[in-house]
């Protein structure tokens, strides 16, 4: 159990922790000087039948509370600690209020300094705490009069602390691991060294991570997990991970992240729904700058109200939070808002999503997914999600911002009913909605142009207002087709009804060319060495060609070579696959796997080049990732009966 302190300077938290634990957590020169927690501190208490207690002591005065935001990230209790002489002050209110916007429900209050006051005053003070407590989460907690001089009540808060820490439920050790650095430094002879709080996940001795910030991969040479050495760390503990790999390749500081697994980037905006509190004299406008505290980040940022143009006192509002420098977030984590000038806190909230869309933030079909996104259960808003998506889910994008991890995002898909294309998941109503108005768009293109085989499965839906990534079209097109409802012809897609009209000519031309040009296979002879298999005029031959090419059954290669489209996709995944092998595709390395020869591979890779399926870098081509062959060149079967 993970236990932050909190109240005003000067009530006793660092003393009561001694008292609880035998550990100073004043541990910097200025700290000792000063007579005040500045930063961190932090101690341990083991429990027989039960997890070591960590306590995070936080600073108490109101200079350093951005220092207490960065403790109290992924904490499970809080000790809130008052004086019995001064009662309730400033920071008791404040460091009480960030308490209840991160949703913290578990505390208890240590009524300090009993050895100064009066009963009287004790019970006064406890009146005023009950109050204070009143209408927050930490409404009726255990309240235990203390003081560290005479040692009164220390016994009991000790055995109060140690009956929550036995009564506290595990974390789940679902999702990817995820730590958030609060301190980062070297020892010698060990090397780097970042502690934290644990959020989400398992790691082990040896295993890799990366700093989310840096970019930087590492792995972990040894763990200290609540202060002793362990095999491994999981949610909910307080960790020191000794990493190797990341010595003078990136500076780490309090605000990253080490992570393993699928965990999103960092990110500058975000979608979110936060609670302006009561106590605010204005309604929080929009686009008001901010100091945004995200796990241990304290990064500067603006508020996009999205509803209304801005948030009263005390209410509830979706916003989009957009960020000077990139923070790592996943759905869910908490986070507190303060003024610019960082005097006061001002909100609090929980983070919905991180891939907002580039425009319309505040459309009504953005609210209404943004209200789908704010349940708690992945299932239960992935189906509220499909229901309001006619376009479909990004089911990749969603496991990601809920930190899935890969077993737990297909056991979840597997779960929830939809329809499946590649990573985006439909409805089984939007998905027929899509293959109506496909049919629907073919029907109008061979309208428009009748001399025409159909459009490529890049356009399928042209016309439509509909837009969908390709490997959704892709999947689309072959169901259609593996109904029968569509054919592939060439290099484009029909009805099975549609039949295209050729000339006679142009009929008898394409009967004899196709089959010459499927024998060549990905090797096609050129347009001179057709004419002369053909008895023809290369110049009338290549005009001919290039009609059948506007029809849709043939693709321009180069001036002197025409690819049946079924080859042409065939190299586009040689191609692929000589990327994913080597990183890029040279083109010795392309005829050497395509078997084509080196000046044929040239004129392809130069083509590739031209449709942007690839890009030239130096000597090489590299695959452009948003561009899949068969928008262009879906594969088919070149024998085709026209009538």
């Amino acid at each position: 159990m993970i236990v932050a302190t909190a109240g005003h300077v000067d009530h006793g938290k660092t003393s009561l922790v001694r008292a609880l634990t035998g550990v100073d957590t004043d541990r910097l020169p200025e700290e000792k000087k000063r007579g005040l927690t500045i930063d961190l501190g932090f101690a341990y208490l083991p429990v027989t039948g039960a997890a070591t207690i960590g306590f995070v002591d936080v600073p108490g005065h109101e200079r350093f509370v951005h220092n207490m935001l960065s403790g109290v990230s992924g904490i499970d209790c809080a000790l809130l600690v008052v004086a019995a002489d001064d009662g309730p002050m400033p920071q008791t209110r404040e460091h009480l209020a960030i308490l209840d916007l991160l949703g913290l429900a578990r505390g208890t209050v240590a009524l300090s300094k009993i050895d100064r006051v009066s009963a009287a005053r004790v019970d006064a003070v406890k009146a005023m705490i009950t109050e204070l407590l009143a209408p927050t989460g930490l409404a009726g907690a255990p309240l235990i009069p203390v003081s560290t001089v005479s040692g009164a009540g220390i016994g009991a808060l000790k055995a109060q602390l140690e009956t929550a820490a036995r009564a506290l439920q595990p974390r789940s050790r679902e999702g990817n691991f995820r730590l958030a650095v609060d301190r980062a430094f070297h020892i010698a002879g060990a090397g780097l060294v970042v502690t934290g709080t644990v959020v989400s996940g398992e790691i082990r001795v040896g295993d890799s991570v990366r700093a989310l910030l840096a970019g930087q991969t590492a792995r972990v040479r040894a763990i200290h997990a609540q202060n002793a050495a362990a095999p491994e760390g999981v949610a909910g503990q307080r960790c020191a991970l000794n990493l190797a790999g990341l010595d003078g390749k990136a500076t780490i500081v309090r605000g990253e992240w080490i992570v393993a697994g699928p965990v999103p980037p960092a990110v500058r905006k975000l979608d979110a729904r936060l609670r302006l509190l009561a106590e605010e004299a204005q309604p929080l406008k929009n686009w008001t700058p901010v100091h945004v505290h995200l796990g241990a980040a304290d990064v500067m940022g603006r508020v996009a109200v999205l509803e209304g143009g801005s948030i009263a006192p005390g209410a509830t509002g979706l916003v989009q939070l957009l960020l000077e420098r990139p923070v790592g977030a996943v759905h869910g984590d908490a986070f507190i808002l303060r003024d610019q000038s960082s005097r006061r806190t001002l909100a609090g909230g929980r983070v919905i999503d991180l891939f907002p869309p580039p425009r319309g933030r505040a459309r009504p079909e953005r609210l209404a997914a943004l209200a789908a996104q704010t349940r708690d259960d992945s299932a239960a808003a992935l189906e509220a999600l499909l229901a309001g998506a006619p376009i479909g889910v990004d089911l990749a994008r969603f496991a990601l911002n809920r930190n899935l991890a890969p077993a737990a995002a297909e056991a979840l898909a597997a779960r929830v009913p939809m329809r499946r294309a590649g990573d985006w998941g439909y409805t089984p109503a939007h998905w027929d909605a899509l293959r109506t108005a496909a049919l629907d768009a073919l029907a109008a293109w061979h309208r428009r142009r009748p001399d025409s085989v159909g459009p490529p499965e890049s356009r399928l839906l042209e016309g439509s207002g509909m837009r969908l990534p390709s490997e959704v079209l892709a999947v689309l097109a072959e169901a259609l087709v593996r109904e029968g409802a569509i054919v592939r012809e060439g290099a484009g897609l029909r009805l099975a009804g549609h039949r295209l009209q050729l000339s006679d000519a142009d009929d008898a031309l394409w009967r004899k060319a196709s089959a010459l040009l499927a024998q060549g296979g990905l090797r096609p002879p050129s347009v001179a060495e057709l004419a002369a298999q053909l008895g023809q005029e290369a110049r009338k031959l290549d005009a001919a060609l290039s009609r059948l090419e506007r029809h849709g059954l043939l693709v321009r290669v180069s001036k002197t070579r025409f690819f049946l489209p079924v080859a042409l996709r065939r190299l586009e995944e040689l191609a692929e696959a000589e990327a994913r092998a080597s990183g890029a595709i040279t083109a010795a390395a392309f005829r050497d796997r395509s078997g084509i020869g080196r000046n044929l591979a040239i004129e392809v890779l130069e083509y590739f080049d031209r449709i942007k399926f690839t890009r030239r870098k130096g000597d090489a081509h590299v695959l452009l990732a948003e561009t899949r062959g068969r928008e262009s060149h879906p594969g088919g079967a070149p024998g085709l009966q026209i009538q």
